[in-house]
């Protein structure tokens, strides 16, 4: 977007073309409207400014050396600004995409807390009889243990909302959830 160009209401647009009549189009807009993942590192707790972001050409998205950062398409509500996709790996804090960016980022913090690993016992195998540690292997914050009937635990106090766990999970049972 240019600009001072405004973000188009693509919520009323839906509405008046009858995207709100079916469940599937009620969903559909709905997930146009959730956060699809925490900000990049040390953007977590402060908003990202979208002006900054929507004429930018996003460093930070080449910057990322696992290659999660992502921007949010222009049908989503927050069109342009990016977020953390897990679906291929997790954070590793090396702070490229801050350093990349050109908001004046400050990197204080080592390691910022970009949210909390959130289990779904429903469909976790290891909570239903069927052992199971991928995501444990891959939690270098030792956040995720198992109890004595070796049920995946998440430490909320340890876990940085890396994301690591997110993707070996076989069963989309972890996600991370904003702060």
């Amino acid at each position: 977007m240019k600009s001072g160009a405004q973000h188009p209401d693509h919520t009323r647009r839906a509405f008046l073309r009858g995207a709100f009549l079916t469940r599937a189009g009620r969903e559909d807009q709905e997930h146009r409207q959730q956060p699809w993942g925490p900000p990049p590192p040390w953007h977590a707790g402060r908003r990202i400014a979208a002006d900054s972001c929507y004429d930018c050409d996003a460093p930070c998205v080449s910057a990322c050396e696992p290659s999660i950062i992502r921007r949010y398409p222009l049908d989503h509500v927050s069109a342009g600004l990016p977020y953390l996709a897990f679906d291929n790996g997790g954070c590793n804090f090396c702070g490229a995409c801050a350093d990349a960016c050109p908001m004046d980022l400050n990197k204080t913090e080592e390691q910022p807390i970009l949210g909390k690993a959130i289990l779904n016992k429903q469909s976790c195998l290891a909570w239903n009889g069927i052992v199971c540690i991928n995501c444990r292997s891959h939690c270098e914050a030792n956040a995720l243990s198992l109890d004595r009937r070796g049920r995946v635990q998440v430490d909320d106090e340890a876990c940085t909302g890396c994301g690591r766990c997110v993707s070996v999970c076989p069963n989309d049972a972890l996600a991370i959830s904003g702060q």
